[in-house]
């Protein structure tokens, strides 16, 4: 009794409706005794109870002046502080609300110390740390127990702070347990976009367009994504479309603009910049490409430019004439490489083989024209190059060292030394450049990176083997009459010879993003390869000790094994073709790698 004589008439009226389960009576006690400021007391137990429904009808500054009584009068523990915090960051004092976050979690359970974690996660972010609010979400965030709201904010954050990683790995958890939203994939391609994964940017682009074919956001993201795939036909398509629906967006009109360029559609570029002339924050940009466009192809400039103006520009050529034959001569029906896609849509392995033969084959007759030009004495040069090689060694060797080395004719010696080595040195010249001499075919949605390479790695092979057959025969009908050994020894060689030469260029041609001059350290390296290789000298000619030390070199495992199926006194007792193909394949794998992880540098180079 003495302690309800101590309660106030508020405080007496709310406990009597509240035993007796009038909660609306008693709240509205609550409110007039909050609202007046009078003497309110409640009970321990429906502090809580009554805080909640107060947040419930809004009456946020009620709230805090009832939590904050209870603390004054001694209510003391997490529940209390989280109370506190939670309706001071309701009355917009977030500051207040963190501290008061960070004092309830000392001693909250740890299910409720992590909740409390996201909700400071929660304010850092409204009041722009968004750093602090990033580290919150990733040391305390559950995805599939937490709501799909908080899982959205942290995936946000991540983007914000450029943890695109991140993003991507909450982006796919979430679509994983929640189902995808359009939100969540239009962040998670601007994430791909954003780390270079021009590839996944697009894919993501296409399936979000899928359920919400006019999202501007996405349409946008997969017109870029193309040309930066150097997709160039169709993204012409895209930012066209895209650019005739969002007449605003000048950025698109310019990379339309860059692309019809890089096709040779100079007159198509002009009429789209026609378009942003007016643009002053894009004019320096608008001005270079006006710049790079006069007098290119009969191409004109603007009719906003004065005469001056027009003659003051200096005439650019943007296609080599070689470029542009070659290119309107690839095939109307030019097949898409051997892609998962083609696989899927063609529904066998056999069909998709088929389709990446006549790929291969296309692109083969194409360099064959290139190279070897259009007339059947193109090709004597190829027959020409090695003939110098060897005519000039022999003669060398005739006057200089002897008629003959060990029993072997020395114009035998040389061409077995020579040609084998040119298999390993031709492919690598080949491919060190492949897609910055064959960019332009890019422009074609079926031609893949790999299709070049494989080509002209294939075209290499065969000529190289074609002159080894006319060598071979020549010198036996003409020069000396020698006994032949194995020819699966010989193809086994000079395909370890092949191999090494693909994953050479592979590798140095994708490792030159991160030196221009690195072509040039490895062409001096390969003059020593071409002296230490096998050309002037066999394993079985040199010293053990000397010996031991030069078996090092892969490639001379090689061409000791072509060299001793002509003569079996010039090679076979100290070689180790299985050391030679572990190099080769070990180059191989690393110049497939490097080309994976470096192609998108390469091509923007």
């Amino acid at each position: 009794m003495a302690s309800e004589r101590r309660l106030t008439p508020y405080s007496r009226e709310f406990l009597r409706l509240y035993q007796v389960g009038d909660e609306t009576a008693a709240i509205e006690v609550a409110i007039e005794a909050l609202a007046t400021e009078a003497a309110f007391s409640p009970s321990f137990e429906s502090v809580a109870w009554l805080a909640d429904e107060l947040r419930q009808r809004r009456l946020f500054g009620l709230a805090l002046k009832l939590v904050e009584s209870a603390a004054e009068r001694g209510y003391r523990g997490w529940r209390i502080d989280y109370l506190r915090g939670l309706f001071h960051a309701l009355n917009r004092n977030p500051e207040q609300a963190i501290d008061l976050f960070d004092k309830a979690m000392n001693d909250a359970p740890e299910e409720m110390a992590r909740r409390i974690e996201l909700l400071k996660g929660r304010l850092y972010a409204v009041i722009g740390a968004y750093e602090d609010a990033r580290k919150c979400f990733e040391s305390s965030l559950s995805i599939g127990r937490d709501p799909e709201r908080y899982a959205d904010k942290a995936i946000r954050l991540a983007w914000s702070t450029r943890q695109y990683e991140l993003a991507i790995r909450w982006a796919w958890e979430t679509n994983s347990a929640y189902g995808p939203s359009t939100r969540r994939t239009v962040t998670l391609a601007q994430c791909y976009f954003s780390l270079g994964k021009w590839k996944y940017a697009r894919q993501t682009a296409e399936r979000g367009l899928q359920s919400v074919p006019n999202n501007c956001t996405l349409r946008r993201l997969l017109g870029v994504s193309l040309v930066k795939e150097r997709k160039l036909v169709l993204a012409i398509n895209k930012l066209d479309e895209q650019v005739r629906l969002d007449p605003e967006w000048d950025e698109g009109k310019i990379i339309l603009a860059q692309a019809f360029v890089e096709c040779g559609r100079q007159r198509e570029a002009l009429d789209v910049l026609n378009l942003i002339q007016g643009a002053a924050r894009h004019s320096d940009e608008v001005t270079d490409l006006v710049v790079e466009l006069a007098g290119a192809d009969g191409a004109i400039l603007p009719e906003t430019e004065s005469n001056d103006r027009k003659r003051s520009l200096v005439p650019v050529v943007l296609v080599d004439p070689e470029v542009r034959y070659c290119l309107n001569n690839v095939p109307d029906d030019f097949t898409p490489s051997w892609t998962p896609e083609v696989v899927a849509a063609s529904g066998n392995m056999v069909r998709a083989f088929h389709a990446l033969v006549h790929s291969v084959r296309t692109i083969v007759l194409r360099e064959v024209l290139a190279r070897f030009g259009r007339h059947e004495i193109g090709y004597l040069w190829a027959i020409f190059e090695p003939l110098v090689h060897v005519a000039v060694l022999s003669f060398i060797f005739y006057f200089m060292r002897m008629r003959d080395t060990l029993g072997m004719n020395v114009v035998l010696f040389v061409a077995t030394g020579i040609i084998p080595l040119l298999f390993y040195l031709k492919t690598y010249g080949v491919l060190t450049n492949a897609l910055k001499q064959n960019k332009p075919l890019l422009n074609h949605a079926g031609v893949q990176p790999m299709d070049i390479f494989l080509a002209r790695s294939v075209l290499e092979f065969f000529t190289q083997l074609f002159v080894l057959l006319l060598f071979a025969v020549a010198i036996f009908l003409f020069v000396e009459k020698y006994s032949f050994g194995s020819a699966l020894s010989v193809l086994a060689n000079i395909f370890g010879l092949w191999i090494a030469g693909i994953g050479a260029g592979l590798l140095v041609g994708s490792l030159v993003v991160f030196a221009e001059s690195l072509p040039n350290i490895v062409a001096g390296f390969n003059r020593l390869i071409y002296i230490t290789s096998g050309v002037f000298f066999t394993l079985d000619m040199m010293p053990p000790s000397v010996a031991e030390y030069a078996a090092y070199n892969p490639l001379l495992h090689f061409v000791d094994g072509v060299r001793g199926n002509f003569n079996p006194l010039m090679g076979g007792s100290r070689i180790d073709i299985t050391y030679g193909f572990a190099w080769a394949f070990s180059l191989l794998a690393l110049g497939l790698i490097a080309d994976r992880a470096l192609r998108h540098r390469v091509l923007d180079r």
